[in-house]
């Protein structure tokens, strides 16, 4: 992060400052001199390093114009630069100008089909490694598909439709069951398995559940969608994960990650 000097930067950093989300957190640890996700993670920033990660490309994209490549990284800061925009209306022109420039290019970033190709095929080939190396590994795994990763619910910007299932054999296998049986209209992604030293798969599940729903992360309703899918994300997925002490196997493609 460069270091901020004139007025247009001093500002940008006060409306990164001020944000009461995990923005405004991760801006604040950085400035504390926090250097890798990892210690953005664990000082309390984001869930884990490459959610902080992700949130450092809002902050360089913010105050050294530094836009990510990714088609779905950049959706997440346009987000986050459209959340600053509507909670600092005090903003000047310039810095108001400025966030609305960098949105505007976020926008086309995020709508590159070419982008969008190169990036599902990263996270297909990370979805088949992480489906390979739990083979022999039961717990709870959370997938989703192609189409609904890159659609956010209306209700909340920040939510996606995830299915968080157990299995008691490989997490692929289940998975791929499951296709077999619903017609699923897509190959999915498997972006999580947490497993538990204590919990068997059944247990976790029901923790997830639980605690999903006591947060008021809804749940699908049709009489077809199957009960397992909710409006969530991974950030929170993973918090969850890790305030029960699971391990956490995740698919995550590498554009736009630090090193930790």
């Amino acid at each position: 992060m460069s270091e901020i000097l004139d007025p247009l930067h001093i500002e940008l950093a006060a409306a990164l400052r001020n944000n009461d989300g995990q923005l405004g957190k991760v801006f604040t640890l950085l400035e504390e001199g926090k250097v890798t996700n990892r210690e953005l993670a664990e000082g309390g920033g984001a869930a884990n390093p490459g959610a902080a990660a992700n949130l450092r490309v809002t902050v360089k994209a913010v105050l050294d114009g530094v836009l990510p490549k990714g088609p779905t990284v950049a959706a997440q800061a346009r987000r986050s630069i459209g959340g600053l925009l509507r909670d600092n209306p005090e903003l000047s022109p310039l810095g108001r100008a400025h966030l609305e420039d960098l949105r505007n290019k976020l926008e086309a970033i995020a709508n590159d089909a070419e982008a969008i190709e190169r990036e599902s095929l990263d996270l297909e080939r990370a979805s088949i490694s992480l489906e390979s190396s739990l083979e022999k590994l039961p717990g709870v795994y959370v997938f989703t598909l192609p189409s609904f990763y890159r659609t956010v619910q209306k209700t909340d910007p920040d939510r996606y439709w995830l299915k968080i299932g157990k299995s008691d054999r490989a997490a692929g296998i289940r998975i791929g069951e499951q296709m077999r049986a619903t017609g699923l209209p897509e190959d999915p992604w498997i972006a999580r398995v947490y497993r538990h030293p204590v919990f068997d798969p059944k247990q976790l599940e029901s923790h997830f559940h639980r605690l999903l729903t006591a947060a008021g992360h809804s749940r699908a309703s049709g009489k077809h969608s199957g009960r397992d899918w909710y409006a969530t994300n991974l950030e929170f997925l993973d918090a969850i994960g890790a305030a029960l002490g699971c391990d956490t196997s995740e698919n995550q493609s590498p554009e736009d990650f630090e090193a930790e």
